[in-house]
Parts: structure tokens; sequence; C-alpha cells
């Protein structure tokens, strides 16, 4: 599923030349305004001595043709050096020795260096470098790497993007007071530096689009409820080990094409598959089969710890799907399951975007609950108590005269105790045991029969139609409601749970055999209305686990994603049920086409040239058209990252990478893309830089000042 042109990874060359350009970056930076250094009393004869009589000649003859004003292969010049090195060429010097101790350089087709004058060159520069060490600190200025956090961060807002990128960052050091921004401890590791590189290639590859592509959008939407589908698939679905799937006949799934202000194409699942390994029961089968519809695409999930303390962890009703809160297990294997929490409602599908942001819609509700009671919860009996003789399957009713907070409780024969119990009050259903079975004297509930708490409940004024059924319907049984006086406990209880509310909690990830690996979307919501209403979660779906499977594997169960949504678990106190009625995924989600991340490099402008000769390849007639846009993106990028004004040198240079990307026959678009990643790259975006004339104390400047504050 793509949405953009994606450029192919730059080579290890082209980075070179970036990094070096990068250098010369915060080199030009440090220039424009730092004074010269004070004379150094360290040997400055001698070294300018050995300079030109021993290392000039060797530079001149073997370095100062490909590397001169001219000619300056790789960014880099030698025709500028001097006895005494000025401060911005020592980095240079650093990268010289390297490349001469290794005998990288010169390159093999160019006449080499012997063993006495690699020595020599070697020796000026180490002689220089230890020079400008030991002079001593001259200025009070600073300069450190961003933590990976403020890396994270300054990313995001100057990109626009919600990914994070950084998971291939060495992890930060931590100083023994546990900071993680003590410059003493911002080391640069040349692993840390590829990181860099190739972060600001996928951000840049995320942001900037083909703005005449058609994207492709995939939406679709799960209803719920109970008999919701009209067709439902007659296959016996099974989804791996321990399989509890929603019958198909409760859950509905539509590919949707939601209207945009620009054209795009829905993304159609796949329906037909053909698996060679697969479930039929619990039984692994290795015959070819094939099979046919959505159904077997998108599934409802309620694979979880089984099990739960007080009635049914979720069940299906005309509304929706009620979810009781999502309890944690400890998922130590060969100790307990791996499946997940008890309550735990998935959809599992087998396709969902590879990259870009996504959006998912979740309309629910607040149950107007009862609260279920504990087996040993002692039963209220007042004069006003009504018993309610029940059939199992045969519908009765209950008439209050005004809305009451009752306490309902089943007596039955003591054969019936431990049978599951399905009650419905009006609309709303519970699903229990019968237990806590116990005789009650004063209500002549003696000899064979028991009595046992069920829940407690606010009921209406009027009649409520009451429908039990009980797994052993041949048991003749009665209710007890007993209106409770709100200074009662009891009610006192009730009304504390019924002003809480459920958390409605979104995850995403992958589908394992034993279990899921989910992550957060976000944070939960909390679901206060008893009306239906929608709640919107937005991410980056890169920053969530996914399966890493080949294309058209052949088993069933492989490569499944899974989208959760839990009524989150909170202090463990009882909370009504979440009731979901619809869950909706819409990715790559875009409001705009381009969009913002896109639009917010190449912004509209009257310097602007026309979209033809933006898109058509490169053209010396139509270039000078070109360059003043190009120059208003670059000056404006680069002044955002780099938290200062770009200099007209530095404007240069990124505008020179540009226009050699450009003849290279990329696309205008594509071809800023080189420039921006110098600027992603360069000194003056990865460290805080505060500069300084001397080493006395010095105010920080605007910029200084500003980039400070935004990184507090």
């Amino acid at each position: 599923m793509k949405t953009s042109a994606i450029r192919q990874p730059s080579t290890p060359t082209q980075l070179g030349i970036r990094l070096l350009l990068s250098v010369i970056l915060v080199q030009s930076a440090f220039a424009q305004n730092s004074p010269e250094p004070p004379p150094s009393d360290t040997d400055r004869t001698a070294r300018t001595e050995l300079f030109d009589k021993q290392v000039q000649p060797l530079l001149v003859r073997h370095c100062t043709r490909c590397h001169n004003a001219d000619k300056m292969t790789s960014g880099i010049r030698v025709d500028q050096l001097a006895g005494v090195p000025e401060d911005r060429h020592l980095a240079l010097l650093a990268d010289i020795r390297r490349q001469i101790d290794s005998a990288t350089m010169p390159p093999e087709d160019e006449p080499p260096l012997s063993a006495a004058e690699r020595t020599q060159i070697i020796n000026w520069i180490d002689l220089s470098l230890r020079a400008a060490r030991d002079q001593g600190a001259q200025k009070n200025g600073a300069m450190r790497r961003l933590t990976i956090a403020q890396y994270r961060n300054s990313l995001q807002d100057l990109l626009g993007i919600q990914e994070d990128l950084t998971d291939s960052l060495p992890a930060d050091a931590v100083s023994k007071d546990g900071f993680t921004n003590n410059a003493a401890l911002m080391t640069l590791s040349p692993l840390q530096s590829e990181a860099w590189f190739e972060i600001a290639q996928r951000a840049l590859d995320q942001c900037i689009v083909d703005e005449s592509a058609v994207p492709v959008i995939q939406t679709f939407r799960m209803d719920l409820g109970r008999n919701i589908n009209p067709d439902p698939c007659p296959d016996n679905l099974i989804l791996g080990a321990n399989s509890e799937l929603i019958p198909s006949s409760d859950f509905l799934v539509t590919e949707l094409a939601p209207h945009k202000p620009f054209r795009f194409q829905p993304w159609q699942m796949q329906r037909s598959f053909d698996f060679i390994e697969g479930y039929v029961g619990n039984d692994t089968i290795r015959q070819w089969r094939h099979f046919e519809g959505l159904a077997h695409s998108v599934f409802a999930c309620v694979r979880g710890n089984p099990g739960y303390p007080r009635g049914a962890a979720w069940e299906t009703t005309p509304a929706g799907l009620l979810l009781r809160p999502a309890i944690p297990g400890s998922e130590i294997f060969g100790e307990s399951t791996t499946y997940g929490p008890r309550a735990n409602f998935k959809i599992s599908l087998r396709e969902l975007p590879q990259q870009g942001n996504f959006r998912i819609t979740v309309s629910a509700a607040a149950v107007d609950d009862g609260l279920l009671l504990p087996p040993d919860t002692p039963i209220s009996s007042r004069p006003n108590s009504l018993r309610i003789p029940l059939q199992s399957g045969t519908p009765t009713t209950l008439s209050l005269n005004q809305s009451e907070i009752c306490q309902i409780s089943i007596i039955s024969p003591a054969a019936a105790s431990g049978n599951n119990l399905q009650l419905q009050l009006g609309t709303r259903g519970f699903s229990t045991k019968i237990e806590g079975s116990r005789t009650l004297p004063e209500l002549n509930v003696i000899g064979d029969l028991q009595i046992s708490p069920i829940l407690t409940i606010r009921l209406p004024a009027g009649k409520t139609p009451i429908l039990a059924t009980l797994a052993q319907p041949q048991h003749a049984c009665e209710l007890l409601v007993t209106p409770l006086p709100p200074e009662l406990p009891e009610a006192a209880s009730f009304l504390r749970f019924e002003a809480r509310r459920p958390w409605l909690g979104i995850h995403l990830g992958l589908r394992r055999d034993c279990g899921s690996t989910l992550t957060p979307v976000g944070l939960p919501v909390e679901v206060r209305s008893h009306q239906i209403q929608q709640y919107v979660f937005n991410a980056a779906i890169t920053d969530f686990p996914a399966p890493l499977v080949e294309k058209n594997n052949v088993n069933y169960l492989a490569g499944v994603r899974e989208i959760g949504i839990r009524s989150e678990f909170t202090d463990g106190r009882e909370l009504p049920r979440l009731n979901i009625q619809s869950v909706q995924f819409e990715g790559p989600f875009f409001e705009t086409w381009p969009p913002p991340t896109h639009r917010s490099i190449f912004f509209d402008s009257p310097l602007k040239p026309a979209p033809e000769i933006l898109a058509a390849p490169f053209s010396e007639a139509t270039h000078a058209l070109e360059i003043p846009w190009a120059k208003q993106i670059l000056a404006r990028f680069a002044s955002q990252a780099w938290r200062r004004t770009a200099t007209d040198q530095e404007l240069q240079l990124l505008l020179n990478v540009w226009a050699s990307a450009r003849k290279n026959n990329t696309d205008f678009f594509h071809s800023i893309r080189d420039s921006l990643l110098v600027v992603l790259t360069s000194p003056a975006f990865l460290f805080i830089i505060e500069d300084s004339r001397g080493p006395e104390p010095e105010p920080l400047s605007e910029h200084e000042l500003a980039a400070k504050l935004a990184f507090f």
C-alpha cells in the first residue's frame, strides 16, 4: 500500500559527502561569530617549518590536485591548510590523519605515500592537534549533542510526524545524579552517527510524497451486536490454539470509502486464500485448502485468560458488545497462560497499512449497570420485599411505584447451586452463577430451598420485563427483590459503583500462537456517557509491533495483526461495563493531499513555479525559475531546524547540494530532500551550541536562550 514515491537509500559515498558538508556547516557557524584564538606558546615556529619543508610539498604532490578550491572531492580542501591551522580546520585534520594512517588515502589509482612520508604528515597533525588542546579553554561556550528525547521531540516538531524513529539510537548514559543530559557523558559513537543518517532518511521519506500520486487508503468498520450480521459465515472459524471467536452472526465488517476532498483509491482486503497449514478443531492440518470470504480475513477474537471473578467477561447484546475490565494476568510461561487479560477483545485481521498515521474511531457508551454481588454478601429482606416466581425461559414482570435501588437474590432448590444463570431485566442482561447458597428461615427458605445473592441494581418505576434462563431449566425458582433505603451500606456501595465509569483503551500489535503482543495507542479515555459517543485514537503505525512474515505465507495463522479494544483495568474496584457498538479503522489517515508534513516543507509561495516544471526532469531552460523557491524553502527549513538564522554561506552550500541532485533527473521535491538530509544530519541540528567570544561570562544570544528554554 504505497502513498508516496520512495527514494532508494543513499550510498556510503553520498553519506560521507553529506557528513563532510555538515562539518563545514558547523565550522562556518562558529567562524562567523568567533574571533581567532589568542596565540599559543607551543612551538609555532617548529610546526610552521615542519609544514613548509616536509608536509606541504607532500600535500601538493599527492592531494591538492583533487582537493582544492576548484575541485573539492568529497567536499574537502587541503590547499588552505597552514603551518598553524585555524580552529575550524582541526576536525578536518583529524579526519585526514585517520585516512592516511589507514592507507585509505591516496586512493589506489594514485601514487602512494611512503611509510616515512606518512609519518611526517601524521607527526605534524599530532603536533597541531596537541597544541590546540594545550592552549587551554579560550571560550566560555558549550556544545553537546541532543539527548534521545530532545532529538525525537525536535524531529517530530520540525517535520510534523508522529512516528518515533529513535529506536535504533544507543541509549543515553545516565549520570550519578540520574540525568541524561550531562555534557560529559554525551559521547558520540560511529553507531550513533550512522543511526542519525538512517533516521533522517526515514523521516523525510515519510514526509515527502509524490503530489500527483493517488493515495491508497484502507477503511473498514466492525459493527457489533447480537445477530447483527444477516449473512453470517457458515464455516467453523478457528484461529489457532484455544480459539475463542465471537460468532460471525454477532459482528458485521463493512469496507468503506469515506468522503475526502481529494481523489484516493480505497483498499480492498483480500477475500480468497489458499493455505496448507491451519487448524481443524485443535488438530493441525497438512493439506491445501481454499478459503473464501471476508470472514477469513477479519475476526472478532476474545481469547484471553479463562475465568472471570463474577459474571461473564464479555457478552453480546442487541446494542453491542459488553466488556468488563480487562484484568491482567501474570502471563508466566508454565505457571499461567499467556493469552492476555480476562476480557480481551481484539479485531484480528490479515492486512493493515505498512506505514503512515492511522485513526481508530470507537462508538461506545458506559452501561447503566448492576453490581454483581460476591457469594458471601448479606441478603436483605424487608417488609416491602417482592418474591417473583420464575420459570426458566418464561417471561414475567416486576412492578415498582418509584425508581428504587434493589438487591436481587434467587431462591432455588439446592440442586441448582452452581448453575449458570442468564437474567434479563428490561434491556439489561447479566450472566452469573448461583453461588453462596444458604437458608433464610425468616423468609421460610429452609430445607431443600436456598437463597443466593445476585446483584444490586437501580430499577425504574413501572413494569420491568424479566426473563431468566437456567442451565438446568427444570428447577423452579423465585426472585427476591428488596428495595434498599439510601442510608444502608449496601445502597451506599451501589451508589459509589454507579458513579464510576469505564475507561476505553486501544492497543495495536500482532497475534502469537499463545497470545498477543500489543502496544497502547495513546492513553485510555474515560467513557462518561450512557449514550453512544465516538472516541478517536490517532497514532503512527510504524510505532507498533508488526509480524515479519514472507508474502503469501501458506499458514492460516501467520501474519495476523490485532487491534485490541479494552475496558481498562484500574484499581480493582468494580466498574460498570463498557458497551462497544462499532470500531472503525482508517489508514494511512489523510485529511488533505498532499499531507501537512509535505506542505509544511513545500509551502505555497509567489515564487513557486508551475507544477509541470517541478515534476519534470531537469532542464536548463527552467532551472532558473526553480532557484528562488528552492532557496526560500531551504532558508526556512534550515533556520527552523538549527534554531537560528541560516547564513548566506550555509544556504549556498545547501543550494549546491539541491542543484546537483536536481541535475540527476530527480523531480524538484525529491531533489530538495538531499539538502534537507544535510540539514537534519548537521551538528547545528544535532547539537545544542552556545557560542562565546572569550573566557568571561557572557549573556546568551536570543536564539541560544530560546533553544535552551525550548529544551528545558
